[in-house]
């Protein structure tokens, strides 16, 4: 069974009104079925939560979209989040100080991908980028085999 990790773009696309949920969905069926076995980074919320902030999102609201993102998650069983440690931190730092257009958190959902040997889901091409250059585990979404 291959282990995957996903990141915050995975977490909105739990949305059924986002651009990935299509995605998202079929992979939420796979772990169900335990032909994969998914794990977050647990970067993912705080970014998310972040960005819901950034874009002005209120205090209430962001707290109802984090606790629904909860439950579509334990809904399909997906409970395994990976710690960031000191040595996550180090090699995040290597990277971004590497390749300037990566984002800090992009740079610890790779770090935790790495750390753990997991391949990493994602649609962000710049973080695709970077893991391809480094030769690093990942699938695009639009390349994930159904």
């Amino acid at each position: 069974m291959t282990n995957y990790l996903v990141e915050t773009d995975f977490l909105f696309g739990l949305n059924a009104k986002d651009k990935l949920h299509p995605y998202v969905r079929v992979v939420l069926e796979l772990h169900r079925k335990r032909r994969i076995r998914v794990h977050v980074s647990s970067a993912a919320p705080i970014e998310a939560l972040l960005v819901m902030r950034s874009r002005g999102i209120s205090y209430d609201k962001a707290i109802r979209v984090l606790e629904l993102m909860e439950l579509k998650l334990v809904e399909y069983n997906v409970v395994d989040y990976v710690p960031i440690t000191l040595s996550t931190m180090v090699l995040a730092e290597k990277l971004r100080s590497k390749y300037s257009n990566l984002t800090y958190f992009d740079s610890i959902h790779i770090a935790l991908a790495v750390e753990n040997n997991l391949t990493l889901i994602t649609g962000d091409k710049d973080l695709a980028n970077v893991m391809e250059k480094e030769g690093y585990s990942f699938i695009e979404y639009k390349d994930f085999k159904y």
